[in-house]
């Protein structure tokens, strides 16, 4: 009988890809591998021939529930000060029992479940079974180490702090965090015990992770295991997949014809995540490419709009091209540089391409991401607020002008494309079944 292994994830298409990786990984070692996550995301999963389950909250149900748009609630969810304790108080744990029935559901008959960082309802689904379950992180910034403290935050001072301390100073905050967020998961201690399970630690930090594993979905290039990681925690290297509905996807004939047209271009790109409030981005990066004089490809922009800083009925120049959507393993192999917000699934790929990176880290991992690509030597970073024609030009310069970038980051991408993370996270998953199985086998005996 096939084995049903269930994967819970929520969030943007960046916090859904791996765990498509995943469940393609799992299909081809005989499992029966099913995503619960939001509606939205049913058929770009089921497109991919895995199994789907809906798990609340979906996009329209939070709109409906706090009365916001989507923008508006973008720019709620990723203020850098209280952005945290809006996803918490007034998203994650409102829809918690919700999300424990979709999950509860979900899991019926399943073998083990996977947990993204925010899948609280499915630790919870795991325990109350008695299923083995196995945490997933997507980048190191989620583990909180305090022998590699993240970076918190793009802000000037805080970056002094830093750098006067030795990052101690981040792992101080990180400290106070924990502390101000512990009251914010309440309504999860409180239905835990209702349900008859024992306490458990933050589970917006030591207590998302399983006793059995952790699945660090991302290269050792960003990394390594820190003394202070979770129990059986497993680098695994990254799980690549960008497809955005589904299947095969390659380059438009549009695109094609305007990469043979000339020098290779810089690539910008919003993800999937930041795009949804981009501000000035897609207008000053055409400014900026104009100021070097190169051709620009932007991904995720329209080609008409005021966005774009064009007027009414004007047309983008023709160094120019801008499309919604192209994955990122197909652009960026042709770009000169890559200009990004730092989300890790883009970060990776940017590192696959071999290409040199500007990063212009906004929220949540990127600024931690950012400053790993900066020590790695294959990137510059500037905050948003100083994302201007003049900064970012500078710093696009440096970038292509000094060799070392371009040969670090083309020493780099042969190792990363060869990591498979899906792959070998499903060969652990198998693994810990295994060795279950042969428990039980000696129980009997």
């Amino acid at each position: 009988m096939r084995r049903k292994v269930v994967i819970s994830t929520a969030g943007s298409s960046g916090d859904l890809n791996p765990f498509i990786a995943l469940g393609l990984a799992l299909k081809e070692r005989g499992f029966e591998p099913l995503i619960a996550s939001q509606i939205e995301f049913r058929e770009k999963v089921e497109a991919e021939g895995l199994n789907f389950h809906a798990l609340r909250p979906s996009v329209s149900d939070v709109k409906g529930e706090l009365g916001l748009d989507v923008q508006t609630i973008f720019r709620r969810a990723t203020n850098g000060s209280s952005g945290l304790a809006f996803l918490v108080r007034r998203i994650a744990m409102p829809f918690l029992r919700r999300a424990y029935e979709d999950m509860m559901s979900a899991t019926e008959d399943a073998a083990l479940v996977v947990t993204h960082p925010s899948a609280y309802a499915a630790r919870l689904a795991a325990d109350t079974r008695g299923l083995m379950w196995v945490s997933a992180v997507l980048a190191p910034f989620t583990v909180m180490s305090a022998y590699d403290p993240p970076v918190l935050s793009t802000a000037p001072g805080m970056a002094t702090l830093r750098e006067l301390t030795g990052a101690r100073f981040d792992a101080v905050l990180l400290g106070m965090i924990k502390r101000m967020t512990d009251p914010w998961t309440a309504p999860f201690r409180s239905l835990r015990s209702e349900l008859g399970l024992p306490p458990v630690a933050n589970p917006l930090f030591e207590g998302q992770f399983s006793p059995y594993a952790t699945l660090a979905m991302y290269s050792k290039w960003l990394g390594e295991v820190q003394p202070d990681y979770p129990t059986n925690c497993q680098i695994t290297g990254f799980a690549f997949y960008d497809s955005q509905a589904g299947g095969k996807a390659e380059l438009s004939e549009d695109l094609k014809r305007f990469l043979a047209e000339g020098a290779p271009p810089l690539v910008f790109t919003l993800g999937t995540a930041v795009v949804i409030e981009p501000g000035d981005f897609w207008r000053r990066s055409l400014q900026i490419a104009r100021k070097l004089g190169r051709r620009a490809v932007l991904v995720g922009a329209s080609s008409e709009g005021p966005e774009l800083g064009l007027n009414h009925g004007e047309h983008l120049p023709k160094w120019a091209h801008a499309v919604q959507y192209v994955p990122h393993s197909l652009i960026f192999p042709h770009a000169e540089a890559i200009v990004h917000h730092g989300g890790v699934g883009t970060t990776a790929q940017a590192l696959r391409s071999g290409r040199p990176q500007l990063i212009v880290p906004y929220m949540g991992d990127q600024p931690d991401n950012a400053a790993r690509m900066v020590r790695l030597g294959v990137a510059r970073t500037l905050p948003p607020n100083a994302y201007s024609p003049r900064r970012a030009a500078s710093e696009l310069n440096a970038l292509m002008s000094y060799p070392s970038y371009r040969l670090r980051a083309a020493q780099i991408a042969p190792s990363v494309t060869a990591e498979d993370g899906a792959r070998a996270s499903a060969e652990i998953i198998e693994n810990l079944l295994l060795a279950q199985d042969n428990q039980r086998l000696r129980v009997r005996g």
